[in-house]
């Protein structure tokens, strides 16, 4: 859970006590890993005509597993490749006890690099508690994301070094790629572009200002984008007010029954 609303009623109003203040957001997101609360918008995958076999899956940013955790939970899945640099995600990722889970310490892009990045750090009597799921590539965004908590006087701005390393083909047919890394989706997609020709997967990416450049590239290679529209339970191609997401299909995908 990020910026944005991602889910509607009740959820919503939690969301929304939940971003007030960092130390509420901190320990609801240790929480969270033990439900099956997470963003409305992946509901979309369960229309989706992918699941007549065991389907294998990258997650990009995959956190504390909580993505690929309910991929497990809601689709027939064979593996799923967890790509994680972050150590205290890391960490925690080891610890779940999901056999599929096949974890790579490190980022994907186009290319081998060392690369900054930023997330909002709290500090409660003394003990810092950096607030991971926020990280950042652009510092300058950092400012912007800590206006989600109504009470940030405890608030910094910290950083860290990530390894991002460019990979190969894989040898499974990949059937499914989720990307949520806070702004450096485009470089991913350029870096997971070969097997993206070559096996046609369904694409969810987490929307920044790349959404444009990425639509182009993948445009080219036959996919549209949608989104979700959660009171609908349907794919639309109007952008929805509270979507996080984008999925990136082709027809093989879809069925004209769950398009507005």
């Amino acid at each position: 859970m990020r910026s944005s609303e991602t889910h509607e009623g009740i959820f919503s109003i939690l969301e929304k006590i939940v971003r007030a203040h960092p130390a509420i957001y901190i320990i609801f997101r240790k929480l969270i890993k033990f439900t099956n609360i997470f963003e409305k918008d992946f509901d979309g995958l369960k229309l989706l005509d992918i699941d007549k076999k065991k389907l294998n899956i990258i997650d990009v940013g995959a956190s504390d597993g909580i993505a690929s955790k309910f991929f497990n939970n809601n689709l027939n899945v064979g593996t799923i490749y967890c790509y994680e640099p972050n150590e205290y995600f890391l960490r925690i990722l080891k610890k779940v006890k999901q056999k599929n889970f096949v974890i790579k310490p490190y980022a994907i892009g186009n290319k081998n690099i060392q690369k900054k990045i930023y997330f909002p750090r709290y500090n409660f009597l003394n003990k810092n508690y950096d607030i991971i799921s926020y990280a950042h590539y652009d510092q300058k965004l950092m400012d912007h994301f800590l206006l989600d908590f109504k009470f940030r006087s405890n608030l910094s701005i910290a950083s860290s070094v990530l390894t991002i390393k460019k990979i190969g083909l894989f040898k499974k047919k990949i059937d499914l790629i989720k990307i949520d890394t806070n702004g450096f989706e485009l470089s991913i997609i350029k870096g997971l572009i070969q097997t993206i020709k070559k096996d046609k997967p369904a694409l969810l990416v987490e929307m920044n200002k790349d959404e444009k450049n990425i639509s182009n590239i993948l445009k080219k290679l036959n996919y549209q984008g949608y989104f979700y529209s959660i009171s609908q339970k349907k794919f639309t191609k109007k952008k929805k007010s509270n979507a996080l997401n984008k999925y990136f299909l082709q027809k093989k995908h879809i069925k004209k029954e769950i398009i507005i």
